[in-house]
């Protein structure tokens, strides 16, 4: 018998999730990464350490505690650590650098800040010391630079126990940057109990957990999905999980068979560069029974299930809506659909005046919930975004698609100006900033275009000036953005479309694709 923590239709937080869980099985295994292994209560006293430590730096309630860590056992010790001085957890995406990464760490307002000894020069690149987090401490090096101290010794160093903070369902948890579509990145401010209804709604309702259920997840601790469906989620169930440092397609199934995992959580293109892998006679035997995520191709489907001898789940959601909001139920997946709400959403199709849209007649994904402490706060410090993203207690998800009679929704595009790919959003105007920074750039245009491995490979359109070179601006890109969002393809042009209002009609470069572009990728073959 699976042993839950709590009640899934009371409101809860990470610190009361985290200490039932230690108590209600204290030796049972929580955490297997690496050669690492955690109980449920040395996850707890971990925890408590690491609130201990950033108690001593005078991290308190509502203090913005900031991460920029590859997967580890020291950002679950900050995040959990955080959470029990009910400070607040900024995850930073380990991929950015520049003027996007110095943003999103001054815009936080964050403390303190652990950064992993490969990402330092990075950090101190777009943010120098002295500026930003009043704290820096570095993981995996022994002996620090000036300005920095060691993660280790301090979250192993002998602190008193502080007092806990009080914290409610409804306090602010974490901020997580998601990338804009015409600016800036936004702050998502998502609550405690928002952790715990994700969570609650993948392990009872959609993964049914069973006893012997291992949780397996290669997808980073700084977004959502594995915090909140793997990590969050085998809190309250009390199964375990396994946490890989990082997707690797050619050893994927040799490590699930390893961990003798049973379920895994896929986004983006992860299905597609799975099964592009040389097939195996030993491909269906595996102790995998279920694959559950976003995007998977319809026409991959069925193939994909049969190879690997499990079944596909498709969910879909953002940041702002718990993690997820829509889901296949169980009994009757359709493949080529998003599924139904969830036991606390509302989901409609709406048109640009807000609506709400025929079955069968596309239009813009809105949502709201019918619990309190669920769907996001709001951005932070970014009323004017809020609004627009609210307008009317219905949050606009930017996303288009189609209600069937059936009640199932089916995806259809993005209206947003924004580019998905590997799993990534990203912000066209972010990297037309970058892009337009070159001298021999006059002005540029992004648009996303589609990829053989599904989603988008990132296509850039440039009016340049005399010596423009494709490959020196994708180095010049490389050296200024986070490796996703780097250009694949550069099509050079004399002017771009536009409006009487000097509005770059995107939809035609979309039309045109990749024609006549040039293709790094080509060129490195």
């Amino acid at each position: 018998m699976v042993r839950y923590t709590g009640d899934p239709d009371r409101a809860t937080t990470l610190p009361e999730i985290l200490r039932t869980r230690a108590e209600l099985s204290p030796d049972d295994p929580f955490l297997t990464f690496g050669g690492v292994s955690r109980t449920y209560a040395e996850m707890y006293g971990a925890a408590a350490q690491a609130a201990a430590a950033l108690a001593s730096l005078g991290i308190a309630e509502g203090t913005k505690v900031a991460a920029m860590l590859p997967n580890s056992t020291e950002i679950l010790d900050v995040w959990f650590g955080a959470a029990l001085l009910g400070a607040v957890f900024v995850p930073i995406n380990t991929g950015l650098r520049g003027e996007g990464l110095r943003y999103i760490v001054e815009h936080s307002e964050a403390e303190f800040i652990a950064v992993d000894e490969t990402l330092t020069e990075t950090l101190s690149a777009a943010v120098p010391v002295g500026r930003g987090p009043r704290h820096r401490y570095i993981r995996g090096r022994a002996e620090p630079p000036s300005g920095y101290g060691s993660l280790t010794a301090l979250l192993d160093g002998s602190h008193p126990a502080v007092q806990q903070g009080g914290v409610r369902p409804d306090d602010l948890a974490s901020i997580l940057y998601t990338s804009g579509t015409t600016g800036l990145p936004k702050g998502v401010m998502n609550c405690h109990n928002s952790f715990a209804v994700a969570a609650n709604e993948f392990t009872r309702r959609y993964v049914r957990v069973r006893r012997d259920d291992i949780l397996y997840t290669s997808l980073p601790l700084f977004h959502a999905n594995a915090q909140s469906l793997t990590t969050v989620g085998s809190l309250v169930s009390g199964r375990p999980m396994v946490l890989a440092p990082r997707f690797s397609a050619s050893g994927f199934f040799d490590d699930i068979r390893a961990h003798r995992a049973t379920v895994f959580n896929y986004i983006g293109a992860m299905l597609t560069i799975l099964a592009k892998q040389p097939e195996r006679p030993e491909d269906a035997r595996n102790p995998l029974r279920l694959a559950i995520g976003g995007a998977a191709p319809k026409e991959l489907w069925r193939r994909f299930e049969r190879r690997f001898g499990l079944k596909i789940l498709e969910i879909y959601g953002l940041t702002e809506s718990a993690t997820f909001c829509l889901a296949n139920p169980p009994d009757d997946i359709r493949p080529g659909t998003i599924g139904k709400p969830t036991s606390w959403s509302e989901v409609k199709i709406v048109g640009p005046d807000g609506t709400t849209r025929p079955d069968g007649t596309p239009g813009e994904i809105a949502v709201r919930s019918r619990r309190p402490a669920t769907m996001f706060l709001g951005y932070y410090k970014n009323e004017e975004a809020t609004r627009e993203a609210v307008p009317d207690g219905w949050f606009r998800t930017g996303d288009r698609g189609r209600r069937e009679p059936s009640g199932y929704v089916v995806f259809l595009d993005r209206l947003k100006d924004s580019i998905r790919r590997r799993g990534e959003n990203i912000s066209s105007f972010e990297i037309e900033r970058t892009v337009n920074a070159h001298p021999l750039v006059s002005e540029s245009a992004v648009v996303g275009v589609p990829s053989e491995l599904g989603e988008e490979d990132v296509l850039v359109v440039v009016v340049p000036r005399e010596g423009f070179d494709c490959a020196e601006l994708v180095e010049f890109c490389r050296q200024r953005m986070a490796g996703f969002m780097v250009p694949r393809y550069v099509r050079i042009v004399e002017w771009l479309p536009k409006t009487a209002t000097q509005r770059v009609e995107k939809y035609i470069l979309r039309e045109i694709g990749v024609q006549g572009a040039w293709d790094r990728q080509q060129e490195v073959r």
